[in-house]
């Protein structure tokens, strides 16, 4: 790992490990330089992770014994740090990402950069900017940013706060706002409980009478000098999650506060002094936070999946269980061994080919099949999530100058587009996180392992800022317009929306054949074929989705509303899914195309991770938006190819079985980010693991508390009885009758 200073160790690599990196066919730098976009992005983590690793108190390795108190305080600590740094180095705001990575663990200051503060940017004009930015970009101000409500978080638009416009108030008019029931309190916006001093605030625009729906204000909350809360406003923190207890989630009451006109966000929406209302540009800009968060969300799933997947293959390659008897594969095969068991043989006769096998009688956990079956589509979800993200990245930040210059062409691509890769990459990367901690066994269930807590904090992402249901509507309908421009208009393309131009360039009346089976093997490894299947089967779903959806509404007399559109609800998840997938391997391909002039050998072995992954959706087992069947259904596969499909999983898992190890070590994770006694690097998971109990506070007696007010009265009935009568014996003789009279 020449060159990789985000590596830490203080003992030797144990032997297990040092003979997987050996075994590597490719420079692991190489592949880390090809997962971070190249050079100049490395040198700027390097710079970065640099800087936290001599900050001993950016450690993590004490989180998971806290309570929430001292966990909040740890993060204002962290956040303190973290300011520090930005100020001392003079970071600019665009290169805070990689420092925020290595915070570890959600804090307030995410909410302020990635939701706050590019609010600011998009949404406030030219004067606007000039009060709030630059004191929100050097920290001078703490923000975060307020829209969901206790009964309202997907539906935006059925928020019940209010902004009365009001001329009077203030010399240049200003805006009544408040919260008018329980309903209405604004609840779950990250920092806002005890860290932030304001917000921008989503609240219903009033203007006589006249409901313009939710817009975004500056509002403050806390006092800038005391951090007291202002009169009118009551903070509260909504109390301790499953995970995620970092972040100080806030609820707000407003009752009858005051705000000048200015405070509304006015660069795309103007309310003059008289109260007259007019647009500028698209209205939609005002939910422009909304696309933006999604998109960081979503180019961070690949990440913390990779996480899980690192401390994973790392405890599997070091753990040993059970012991796999070495047999010759062939005629002299043992009929006693099932098909897994011979998988792994194979898959440990390859890698002996690479390094010299341990002498030790029991098997690495990572030589299972059943093990690789779980964990290496893990690893190739985490590779084409995280491309995904990166060219996703790409598209938004062209997208923006545009919008910048107003041209809102992209508006509804980059909704599409964010929307997809933010509702299904966070539902995969929840849900492989969980499958990587199951697949280390007993000790996974540990905190100290550090997949467990890692994956309830990351687990809400589901959920927050659109969950898979909602934003699979949203996509849902877009999907089906594409068909319907197709099929009503004719429309063979629609340049606003290039990620669909697969669904105009489908034929539904054309009935595709499925290869024969004496093709498919050959097939199965070609990129070409399995981006085409991935399509084939995305325009089956989409077109027979939109023939559903056709037949409710003629049932319905034509009507097209609410209940019609319920009808169609899972068949728009099922859309998302599978028109994720497409994206997913499209960024993939792109990728792997750069990489075979750029690193050639690192191309290689992506190949087989790319394959893995294209036929895993293909695979019945693994794709949640619809399996196999889909395929076949498509003609894209034939009926009785899914043999074929699984014979050839199976043999990817046995060649990047070789290059497990490898692979995760690309991502460059350090220890302390990891925060796993099982993911080290340098494999001494089982000294670590001894070593973490120190950190138990139950540990730190010997005879615990508990034993002395319960456990010892427990074991002996009778010293409660004479403790109590101890007890009796010393406390001081009530006061007499005649004392009390006096």
């Amino acid at each position: 790992m020449a060159n990789n200073t985000m590596m830490q160790w203080s003992k030797p690599v144990i032997a297990d490990l040092r003979r997987e990196r050996r075994g590597a066919t490719f420079d692991i730098w190489d592949l880390t330089t090809a997962i971070y976009g190249g050079q100049e992005a490395l040198d700027l983590i390097d710079k970065q992770t640099r800087i936290v690793m001599a900050e001993p108190r950016f450690q993590t390795d004490d989180l998971w014994w806290m309570s929430r108190k001292e966990r909040y305080i740890r993060a204002c600590e962290r956040g303190e740090l973290f300011v520090k740094i930005v100020r001392e180095n003079k970071i600019p705001f665009e290169e805070r990402g990689p420092l925020e990575l290595l915070l570890g663990e959600d804090l307030f200051i995410l909410l302020h950069d990635i939701m706050f503060v590019p609010t600011l940017m998009n949404l406030a004009d030219e004067e606007q900017q000039a009060r709030w930015l630059q004191p929100a970009l050097n920290y001078d101000i703490l923000g975060t940013y307020a829209q969901t409500e206790l009964t309202h978080g997907s539906n935006v638009r059925g928020m019940h706060t209010t902004a009365t416009y009001d001329p009077d108030l203030f010399e240049d008019g200003g805006w009544h706002i408040h919260t008018p029931s329980l309903e209405a309190v604004k609840w779950w916006p990250g920092g806002l409980g005890k860290s932030c001093n304001c917000c921008i605030l989503m609240a219903r625009v009033i203007i006589k009478g006249k409901d313009y729906g939710p817009h975004p204000f500056f509002f403050q909350v806390r006092d800038w000098e005391t951090h007291a809360s202002l009169p009118g406003i009551e903070l509260r923190d909504i109390g301790s999650k499953l995970g995620y207890n970092g972040m100080d989630n806030g609820a707000m009451r407003i009752t009858h506060v005051n705000i000048p006109r200015r405070n509304l966000l006015m660069k795309f929406v103007i309310v003059e002094k008289d109260g007259t209302y007019r647009k500028v540009g698209d209205d939609k800009m005002l939910f422009g936070t909304m696309t933006y968060t999604r998109l960081k969300i979503s180019s961070g799933a690949g990440f913390n999946l990779a996480k899980a997947v690192t401390s994973t293959v790392r405890y599997s390659a070091v753990r040993r269980q059970f012991q796999m008897q070495r047999v010759v594969l062939g005629a002299d095969i043992d009929n006693h061994l099932d098909d897994d068991e011979k998988d792994a043989l194979a898959a440990q006769d390859q890698l002996k080919n690479l390094v010299k096998p341990s002498k030790r009688t029991e098997a690495q956990v990572l030589d299972y099949s059943s093990q690789q079956f779980i964990i290496f589509p893990q690893l190739a979800l985490a590779f084409a999530m995280h491309f995904a993200g990166q060219e996703a990245e790409k598209l938004y930040n062209a997208a923006l100058l545009e919008f910048k210059a107003s041209k809102f062409d992209a508006l509804t691509e980059m909704h599409v587009l964010t929307s997809t890769l933010k509702a299904v990459s966070t539902v995969l990367m929840a849900d492989g996180m969980e499958q990587c901690r199951k697949c280390m066994g007993g000790h996974g269930f540990l905190n100290a392992a550090g997949v467990g807590p890692q994956y309830l904090s990351a687990l809400p992402q589901a959920t927050y800022e659109g969950d898979f249901v909602v934003l699979s509507i949203q996509v849902g309908q877009q999907l089906l317009n594409a068909v319907s421009s197709k099929m009503m208009k004719g429309k063979t393309s629609n340049p606003k929306t290039p990620s669909l131009q697969y669904i105009y360039e489908y034929d539904p009346a054309k009935r595709q054949l499925p290869p024969k089976a004496a093709e498919l093997d050959s097939l199965l490894q070609n990129h070409d074929f399995l981006m085409a299947a991935l399509k084939s089967r995305a325009n089956y779903i989409h077109y027979a989705s939109a023939q559903t959806f056709q037949e409710e509404v003629a049932a319905a007399g034509g009507k097209m509303g609410a209940e019609t559109l319920d009808t169609v609800k899972i068949e728009f998840m099922r859309m998302t899914y599978a028109h994720a997938y497409v994206l997913y391997s499209d960024f993939f391909k792109q990728r792997l195309t750069e990489l075979e002039t750029q690193s050639p050998k690192v191309a290689s072995v992506l190949k087989l991770v790319f394959e893995l992954f294209c036929l895993t959706v293909m695979d019945q087992s693994y794709d949640r938006g619809g399996g196999f069947g889909d395929f076949v259904g498509a003609g894209a596969l034939p009926a009785d190819g899914q043999s074929q499909v699984l014979r050839r999983i199976k043999q990817l898992l046995k060649d990047i079985r070789p290059h497990a190890v490898p692979l995760v070590d690309g991502w460059n994770i350090p220890d302390f980010l990891l925060n796993s006694v099982l993911g080290r690097y340098d494999g001494r998971v089982y000294e670590a693991l001894y070593e973490s109990t120190k950190n138990e506070p139950l540990n730190e007696t010997d005879i615990s508390e508990g034993y002395y007010k319960h456990l010892q009265h427990l074991l002996h009935p009778e010293r409660k009885h004479q403790d109590q009568a101890a007890a009796a014996r010393a406390a001081p003789a009530p006061p007499s009758a005649g004392r009390a009279a006096l």
